[in-house]
């Protein structure tokens, strides 16, 4: 998962996906995902329920260039209107239930343009895009 035979393809997905507009990850960590996808051009901000993992997140990355908000992802918000909202590798798993799976899905503030979408990837499976039921075309 750190390897950069995964990462960066990951990190490709994700910034097309997100196309022009801003991208939130779930569980955001200590950035692993999120750091080398802003390097990339995508402004991210992030959940994270741990503070110690948003403390590491902070040795590497300021305040004033990525949004970091502590809490639970299945209820937190950290902001508006992303073009993207993700959850990367295993991260779903952390949520036991499946109706905390599906909070977490309808908490994320994908905004209301038809490409807005929510992905994850969890274990072997392919990404897999959740977008909401918007009227006007797809990408």
């Amino acid at each position: 998962m750190f390897s950069s035979e995964v990462l960066a393809p990951t990190v490709e997905v994700l910034s097309q996906l997100a196309g022009d507009g801003p991208a939130v990850e779930f569980a955001i960590g200590t950035g692993r995902v999120a750091i080398p996808l802003s390097e990339a051009g995508v402004q991210v901000s992030g959940i994270e329920l741990s503070h110690a993992m948003i403390a590491v997140l902070r040795e590497k990355i300021g305040e004033d260039q990525m949004r970091v908000v502590q809490g639970d992802m299945t209820t937190t918000t950290a902001g508006e209107n992303f073009s993207l909202a993700f959850l990367v590798f295993n991260t779903i798993a952390n949520l036991l239930t499946q109706d905390d799976q599906v909070r977490c899905f309808e908490n994320a503030p994908v905004s209301s343009r038809p490409a807005g979408a929510s992905s994850s990837r969890s274990g072997s499976r392919n990404c897999v895009r959740y977008r909401r039921a918007m009227p006007g075309p797809s990408r």
